[in-house]
């Protein structure tokens, strides 16, 4: 039996945002959202529940969120059951950039005024985001 998908979400009481985990079963990505709303404003791909596919077979994913590609995900980048694994959000003061945490390390964040995510799981830029940064998560979140 296949494991269930993840989904947690959470909104930050002074930006009015919501924070959301979403897994649809091939990848999980972290959104944020405009104030009060659920339309997103920013993505972070988080990891993938498949094995990272082709190049050329993403375009097979459309009308949701791709996995990311091979290439572009880390060789640990494969999650098989992500609801096996404790997750929390972590939120910059002022609630315009959230990160989220997997078992107390954060995997991935999304930075106001930053195009793309970033993902402790990418090996370099592209469609999915931005390779994990130490510096930008420290100054974000305020964590030294």
């Amino acid at each position: 039996m296949p494991d269930e998908n993840l989904f947690l979400e959470e909104q930050h009481s002074s930006s009015r945002r919501f924070s959301v985990l979403e897994d649809d079963g091939t990848s999980v990505w972290l959104y944020l959202t405009d104030p009060d709303s659920r339309k997103p404003s920013g993505d972070a791909w988080v990891v993938n529940r498949i094995p990272a596919p082709p190049s050329a077979a993403i375009k097979s994913y459309r009308g949701g969120p791709p996995p990311a590609a091979q290439g572009f995900a880390s060789d640990t980048a494969l999650c098989h059951a992500p609801t096996k694994h404790q997750w929390s959000f972590v939120w910059a003061t002022d609630g315009e950039s959230v990160a989220v945490i997997m078992d107390n390390a954060p995997v991935a964040c999304i930075v106001s005024g930053t195009k793309g995510g970033f993902s402790r799981e990418l090996v370099k830029d592209g469609p999915w985001g931005h390779p994990w940064s130490a510096h930008v998560y420290e100054e974000t979140f305020g964590l030294r």
